[in-house]
């Protein structure tokens, strides 16, 4: 008996069109709960991402806030400025409501490499803005607490400068899963770099929790009243002592500030002698988990 031969199925060549498509399209990390899209900054959300550091995230964030930053059009302007650079990179991720197509969350990172960390600290450098000059101020002593490139003994490192989910969308779980897909999904593509570590500050009891959870560790931690108090700083008259105090968890304090972590994903590096903390980095926080 005859076998009738197999015929081929047809097969739909990609055209140009659709390849360009493919290319451009952004990449996605991950869809959460069938309703957010997790995927990689692009251009068309540049005013999108800069209205929400505007008009939520100067007003928020703990740095920010205890330095009433927003009531420095200088500071505003300047951090406005910064944002734009360091999204420029194209290595911060978004969040995006499926249902209304709006960005709902961001988390703004990039790439350090010791070149860049050598330039950077054979100057100091001054900011417009009195509000933003002090908090680069704070930002530089923490700076000088540790050299993430010897401790790790690496070449570069990945930082976060900015995490934050819009108010109205916290508590599902969506700044717990943006820096999740960062540390799973984005840093192993940085080995190729010598990249294996990501840094960064966080500034309240919530998102150092998130921290944690994701393997992240201590290295330094902060009392900001204190330094701004030795430094003379004027804080807003509504700040107060426990929540701008940093301590760890066995402290009575509700709330701990500007807190350091650093995460290495092939292993964890054991806590210095004597249980010695430090800390690095530029600020950040407020997501939710």
């Amino acid at each position: 008996m005859s076998s009738k031969p197999k015929q081929d199925l047809p097969t739909e060549e990609e055209t140009d069109e659709d390849f360009m498509t493919r290319i451009t399209q952004p990449r996605i990390w991950t869809v959460f709960k069938s309703e957010f899209i997790f995927q990689v900054f692009i251009d068309e959300r540049f005013d999108e991402v800069l209205d929400m550091f505007k008009n939520h995230y100067i007003h928020e964030e703990s740095l920010c806030n205890n330095n009433t930053l927003s009531s420095d059009q200088d500071s505003v302007d300047q951090f406005l400025y910064l944002i734009k650079h360091w999204i420029s990179d194209t290595l911060s991720s978004i969040v995006i409501e499926k249902s209304s197509g709006k960005c709902i969350g961001i988390i703004v990172c990039r790439f350090c490499s010791i070149e860049d960390n050598s330039l950077e600290f054979s100057r100091l450098r001054l900011y417009e803005g009195e509000k933003w000059n002090i908090i680069q101020t704070f930002k530089n002593h923490l700076s000088q607490k540790v050299d993430i490139y010897k401790y790790y003994k690496t070449v570069a490192f990945f930082r976060v400068y900015a995490w934050f989910i819009l108010p109205s969308y916290r508590g599902q779980g969506l700044g717990k899963k943006l820096l999740e897909c960062v540390i799973k999904q984005q840093l192993p593509e940085m080995v190729h770099l010598g990249c294996n570590v990501i840094s960064g500050i966080f500034t309240n009891k919530k998102s150092q929790g998130i921290a944690n959870s994701l393997g992240l560790k201590t290295l330094y931690e902060a009392n900001y009243l204190e330094w701004a108090n030795q430094n003379n700083v004027m804080l807003t008259k509504n700040v107060k002592a426990e929540n701008t105090t940093s301590l760890e968890s066995k402290s009575k304090s509700n709330q701990k500030h500007s807190y350091q972590h650093c995460f290495h994903p092939r292993e964890l590096v054991p806590p210095a002698a004597g249980g010695t903390q430090i800390k690095f980095g530029d600020y950040h926080a407020l997501p939710d988990h």
